[in-house]
């Protein structure tokens, strides 16, 4: 199934290797292009004041030629593939800038390594974290330590939703998720959560009974959507294990992440309330928060991100607010 036309790899950290490498892949079998790109942080001002060798943008631009050198270096490693490779490297905020690219150059997909693992237990750090709120466009974080291919592959979509944005992202996650699993001949879960509105303030007013014909009505509704989903190209595959459960979205994902042992789970990031762009909900940033597997982040259609293109001038309006 073809998906990716304009792929871009964050090749600025320090163990790259299985982001190119999987990039490269998915470039060779989607016919893709690929761009590989690094970011410098800008000199600090307090260096700037203490050296009379160069100004701080000749230095910045003297860093960013050796990584356009590094990066050339690697784009000739990876050749063989018979694809369109660009280098690019830019000065500023990682996140931002690579943001900027993928609106600047249409890229539809962005692969980057997780951090290794922090005191804190973190997979993803400031620059992974930041891309799942502001870029627009598909973001792949890998494991570090993932070099082959995936075998248990979690979609978790939300079926309690019901307006047209969520059912579109819902596709779009299976239709992701189903894509990897074939190609990685994974085994793939797809986990969905439910419960009850206001299931405990209820129960003080209608009773036990009239609480549990509600739960099972509302049961076989979220059942049906699922059905309904799960229609062909899904309902044709072997391997799909679905796990429809009653609790929070984000403990019944985290629960069935751990109990397959997933290598990636695929999801949306999607911001009910707030700014949109600068937070990326309340069950994506708690399951972000504990998982130790690769990521596979979309965004709605809709999503509007709050950076700028190259030459644009943000309003007031439109500047996005610090990222946490």
């Amino acid at each position: 199934m073809k998906r990716f036309n304009n792929i871009l790899v964050y090749a600025g950290t320090e163990h790259r290797e299985s982001a190119v490498t999987r990039a490269a892949q998915l470039a060779l079998e989607n016919k893709a292009s690929l761009t590989l790109m690094d970011v410098v942080k800008p000199m600090p001002s307090v260096l700037g004041l203490m050296t009379d060798v160069a100004k701080p943008d000749e230095i910045e631009a003297l860093v960013a030629a050796d990584r356009r050198r590094r990066l050339m270096e690697i784009a000739s490693e990876i050749s063989d593939i018979g694809r369109p490779i660009d280098v690019c490297v830019a000065v500023g905020d990682a996140a931002t800038e690579i943001t900027r690219r993928v609106i600047d150059e249409d890229h539809d997909l962005v692969v980057k390594n997780a951090d290794a693992f922090s005191p804190t237990g973190r997979l993803f750090g400031s620059v992974g974290t930041s891309l799942l709120r502001i870029c627009p466009c598909p973001v792949l974080l890998l494991k570090p330590q993932v070099h082959g291919e995936f075998d248990q592959v979690v979609a978790a979509i939300d079926v309690e939703s019901t307006d047209q944005k969520h059912c579109n992202l819902n596709r779009e996650i299976l239709e992701h998720a189903y894509s990897i699993a074939r190609r990685d001949r994974a085994t793939l879960h797809i986990v969905a959560a439910w419960r009850l509105w206001m299931e405990d303030s209820m129960l003080q007013h209608v009773g036990p009974e009239t609480i549990e014909s509600m739960r099972r009505d509302h049961h076989a509704r979220v059942r049906q959507a699922v059905d309904q989903l799960l229609q062909a190209p899904f309902a044709e595959a072997n391997d799909i294990h679905l796990h429809l459960r009653q609790g929070s979205a984000a403990t019944v994902i985290r629960d069935v992440t751990d109990e397959v042992e997933a290598d990636l789970i695929v999801m949306g990031t999607v911001c009910r309330t707030g700014i949109s762009g600068v937070l990326i909900g309340n069950t994506a940033e708690t399951v972000i928060s504990d998982i130790s597997c690769s990521l596979l982040a979309l965004k709605p259609e809709d999503f509007r991100s709050p950076v700028a293109p190259s030459g644009s001038v943000l309003t007031q309006e439109d500047e996005p607010l610090p990222l946490i």
